[in-house]
Formats: structure tokens, C-alpha cells, sequence
């Protein structure tokens, strides 16, 4: 394969990544979006975020981004919570699973606890038949067609999507919240974020 070509193929994964992100618009149901609003903002407790593997780091992001707009959340990591870490949750609390299939041995041994403790789950996979989708409160489902890897295994599109759906949620709750600049400096003081924002004499 040439160097030219080896660039296209590049360029037809990044116009992959266009139709996928461009797709959940038809893909993700309206109410589906509400429910996913409604319970996390509604949550009086904790949120807590797992998944593993390439799930887990997208996991973390999200966590972050959550807390960022003030949604009390944390990565848990699922190895963890299966040695007492799930100690932490809460009748009150929500958790969100991340797991394409749905059916990873680390999430699924979590969810006799979770329903003893009466967690809410959220659980985003492909699998509307896996055993975090069965256990559910609400399923999100972004009907990945695509992955941009050669062998259309990889989590790659599949989680960029995962990414763009909590994105899309962060930006919702800022705007429903009434998350202005001076509320974001308080929360995020540091990097570049913070520096913009007290240069902007807020």
C-alpha cells in the first residue's frame, strides 16, 4: 500500500466518523434522550460511571465531563467495585454500564448488588439482549453500523459515538441548569479554560 493510499484509507475512516455521528440524529430516539436527561439530572445521589477495556477510558471521560457541569459523578473502575468499592452506592445513586456486547463478566458480577441496593442503571450497549441491558432502568442504544478499524472489531467509531451522546447531555445540562461562565471558572480554575475565563473579568 503507498503512502497516497494509506492517507485515503485514513480519510474514508474520518468520512466514517461523519455518517456514524450524523446518523444518531435518526438513530437515538427523542424519548429515549429524555428519559437519559431525566434521570440524570434527576439523580439525588452519586453518579457513578464503568465500563472496561477501551469502555473504561470512555468512562472516565464521561465521568469528568459530568462533574464538570456539576452532576456529582466518578469513574468507577468495575475491577474495583467487585473488591468493595460497590460499598460506596447507594439507593439514591444512578450507574451508568458501558459495554458494546453487554455482557463483560467484570459488569455483569456487579448487578446482583446493584439490584439489591436498588442503583438505577443506565446501560449504553449494542446488545438490547445482554445482561446489562435486561437489567436496566434504561437502555442507549447508538446503532453503530461501522467501525473505522480494517477488521470492523475495534471499539473505534462505537465509541466515539458512546462519547458524542454524553457530550451532547453535558451541553443540554448546562443550558437547562443555566450554566454560565462564572459558575464554569469555580469548577474548573485551572488550565487554559480557567486562564480564558478570569482574563474575561468575570
Amino acid at each position: 500500500m503507498t503512502a497516497d493510499e494509506e492517507f485515503q484509507l485514513a480519510c474514508q475512516g474520518w468520512r466514517t466518523y461523519s455518517q456514524e455521528l450524523l446518523a444518531l440524529q435518526n438513530h437515538l430516539d427523542a424519548d429515549i434522550w429524555r428519559q437519559l436527561l431525566t434521570l440524570v439530572t434527576g439523580c439525588k445521589g452519586k453518579i457513578a460511571v464503568t465500563g472496561v477495556g477501551t469502555s473504561g477510558i470512555a468512562a472516565r471521560k464521561i465521568a469528568h465531563m459530568l462533574a464538570c457541569v456539576e452532576q456529582p459523578s466518578v469513574y468507577l473502575s468495575a475491577t474495583d467495585a467487585a473488591h468493595g468499592d460497590l460499598g460506596f452506592l447507594r439507593s439514591d445513586d444512578l450507574i451508568i454500564l458501558i459495554s458494546r456486547g453487554g455482557n463483560s463478566e467484570e459488569l455483569t458480577r456487579l448487578l446482583p448488588t446493584l439490584k439489591t441496593k436498588g442503583v438505577a442503571i443506565i446501560s449504553v450497549t449494542e446488545n438490547l439482549d445482554s445482561a446489562i441491558a435486561r437489567a436496566a432502568t434504561l437502555v442507549v442504544k447508538t446503532h453503530i453500523q461501522q467501525e473505522i478499524d480494517p477488521l470492523n472489531m475495534l471499539a473505534t467509531t462505537s465509541i466515539v459515538l458512546v462519547l458524542a451522546v454524553f457530550d451532547a447531555l453535558c451541553g443540554n445540562i448546562m443550558l437547562r441548569n443555566g450554566f454560565d461562565q462564572q459558575r464554569l471558572l469555580k469548577v474548573h480554575p485551572g488550565g487554559n479554560v480557567g486562564k480564558t475565563l478570569r482574563e474575561q473579568d468575570l
